[in-house]
Order: structure tokens, then sequence, then C-alpha cells
């Protein structure tokens, strides 16, 4: 992938998931979070920031040696167990300081009835 040509406004990631019940133990399992009855019906909010980001480093193909360096979440739940979500990934800055390539990259979860249930930012640098 050409970072260099990426233009602010591209949208760079668009992926669905199916927020099922082995989706959430599993996120619960990997940060060691209790199993609390809450997440019995719902999601935790993270796990939603966590599969948004996934999905436009996957489709960006971002290569070994990258830093994430800030990340800024806004939550509209609830995020319902078995809902379909939509997440979207915009670029909203490529620009190159001290020799490293940074992107910043907006984010959006909308549920199957299209309501927005995060809204957030990643900055990342690539090398070369």
């Amino acid at each position: 992938m050409k970072y260099s040509e990426l233009k602010p406004g591209q949208i760079i990631s668009t992926q669905q998931f199916n927020l099922d019940k082995s989706f959430v133990n599993d996120y619960l399992e990997s940060t060691s979070e209790e199993k609390a009855e809450i997440y019995s019906c719902s999601v935790p909010p993270m796990a939603l920031a966590a599969l948004a980001v996934r999905a436009a480093i996957t489709d960006l193909q971002i290569p070994g040696g990258t830093l994430h360096l800030t990340q800024e979440v806004e939550f509209f739940g609830p995020f319902l167990v078995g809902d379909t979500i939509a997440c979207t990934a915009k670029l909203l800055q490529n620009s190159v300081r001290a020799g490293m390539r940074i992107l910043v990259i907006g984010l959006s979860i909308e549920n199957s009835s299209g309501s927005q249930l995060m809204s957030g930012k990643s900055t990342i640098t690539v090398p070369g």
C-alpha cells in the first residue's frame, strides 16, 4: 500500500461484525475482565473500539513497526449481543514528520438500524 497516496476524507475501511456471545466471551477472556452479569446481553464498549481499530489496521495493511500513538473514543451505547455493526474508517490526516508518516484515522460504528454507537479517532505512525 502506498500510504503517501491516501487523501484526507478517503474511506479506508468498511467492515461488518456480528456481536455474538462468543465474541464477548473471547474479549472478556483476553482482557482478564470479569464476566459480569451485565455482559450477558450487552457488549463491553472497548470491545467495539478494538474491532474498529483492528478493521482499519487490517484494511490498511499496516506493517510491523507501526506505533499506535493516540486513541479517542466516544460511545453512544448500548451495544447489544446479537447485533450486527458496521465499522467505517476514514482518513482525517496524512503527513510526514521527522521521517515518519503519521495517519489520523476517524472511526465510526453503527448498529443494524443505522444508529451511531461509537465515534473516535486513532493516530498511528507508519515506518518508511
